[in-house]
């Protein structure tokens, strides 16, 4: 597949088609590719690559090849909205954006205002659906799901017997997602009856965490329930282990999920855990060659960030085809009825527990063992079993 750079400029505009394709229909897509949030945003953009190429090899919208008409967001929520409105005037059917909830949340209302049919890149805040709008879709997890699949494997782990788990420390940064996560976390504790005895957010550009770990170091906590982007996961995981803080269970969202946590960390991620929409050894049909896709594209290994750029762009591709029409009435009511099987998850969107147009996605905990991200939760699609306790740093 030949691969395409982008302009990462707020103003630029770059469409992508399958090579000699002549497009005919268009989709706008916002993206971080510069800015805070650039390297999930280049993950997002390969895992559309992919898609595209899949899409108009499979004779495009109706026979019409498929063109994505890319705008940087710049890790910006201002710029998001201003690509929105540009896309709205060129009168593209569906935009697909943006990854931060920071971000799509905005997005999400002005698609709203605007009645024009968005699909979720990568935003998990649960506002983003609800209650949601008839114009918002979102085919990937949200904070109540992946909150909901943490403890379910914590409830996982304590009906096998090996530890006692009955007290959770929880750390998070300030931005949208990581507060959605952490909130949701305490809910699902109160319910399944485990007592959170440290609760902490952080401001975003903190590096020092060693206050806070000495102070969880002291409350001796079963588990450790960590929200934070790619550098600050790094931080907190080094700063873990120089402090001596111990858990039976460590689980890191979103930090842990990437190829570089493994890379940065060492030795020191073993037994993580995080939960995400897609790992490369679930038991889905189709998973292998679009893994091996992916890696191609990628040029180094992919993570379920690929996956879900494929998704959104699958999802929007189906909804095309489905109308039959590029009007956004017609598109938004084709979304409607999505029943789509992928490699990456089946997709239905539903109204549920005060959610609209959200899939009832089920996500995977993935635990690092032997320097690899390995499926091991919920049993029926684990490629292995789960190993626990953690044990102590100063007994690995």
């Amino acid at each position: 597949m030949k691969r395409l750079s982008l302009i990462v400029a707020a103003a630029a505009v770059v469409a992508m088609t399958s090579p000699g394709a002549h497009a005919q229909v268009k989709v706008g897509v916002v993206n971080s590719l510069s800015g805070a949030f650039a390297a999930f945003g280049q993950r997002y953009k390969t895992g559309m690559e992919v898609a595209l190429e899949e899409i108009n090899s499979n004779g495009g919208i109706n026979g019409q090849k498929l063109e994505i008409t890319v705008q940087d967001d710049r890790s910006e929520a201002q710029s998001a909205l201003a690509a929105v409105e540009s896309f709205v005037n060129q009168g593209v059917p569906l935009i697909i954006g943006s990854y931060a909830s920071s971000i799509t949340g905005p997005m999400a209302q002005l698609a709203t205002r605007q009645k024009v049919p968005l699909v979720v890149l990568g935003s998990a805040d649960d506002s983003i659906t609800k209650p949601g709008s008839p114009w918002v879709f979102r085919a990937k997890h949200n904070s109540t799901i992946v909150a909901r699949t943490y403890f379910d494997y914590f409830d996982f782990l304590r009906k096998k017997g090996d530890t006692e788990l009955k007290t959770v420390a929880m750390l998070y940064g300030n931005g949208a997602w990581p507060t959605s996560l952490a909130e949701a976390g305490k809910k699902f504790a109160k319910e399944r009856g485990y007592e959170v005895i440290g609760d902490q957010s952080y401001d975003q550009g903190v590096t020092d965490f060693r206050p806070i770990l000495n102070r969880f170091r002291g409350q001796q906590p079963d588990i450790l329930y960590i929200v934070s982007y790619a550098d600050d996961g790094i931080a907190i995981t080094r700063q873990m282990r120089e402090v001596g803080l111990s858990a039976d269970v460590i689980a890191i969202d979103t930090s842990a999920a990437l190829p570089s946590f493994i890379e940065q960390v060492g030795d020191l991620s073993e037994y993580v855990a995080t939960v995400v929409s897609w790992s490369k050894d679930v038991k889905y049909e189709g998973v292998k060659d679009l893994y091996e896709r992916m890696k191609a594209a990628a040029g180094s290994e992919p993570s379920f960030y690929e996956a879900e750029g494929y998704l959104a762009l699958r999802v929007a591709a189906d909804a095309l085809r489905r109308a039959g029409s590029t009007d956004r009435e017609a598109v938004r009511e084709a979304l409607s009825k999505t029943d789509l099987q992928t490699p990456v998850t089946t997709v239905r969107f539903e109204s549920f527990d005060g959610f609209q147009n959200q899939n009832p996605i089920r996500s995977l905990v993935l635990q690092i063992q032997d320097g690899q991200h390995v499926t091991v939760f919920p049993e029926d699609l684990a490629a292995k079993e789960v190993r626990h306790p953690t044990p102590p740093w100063d007994k690995r």
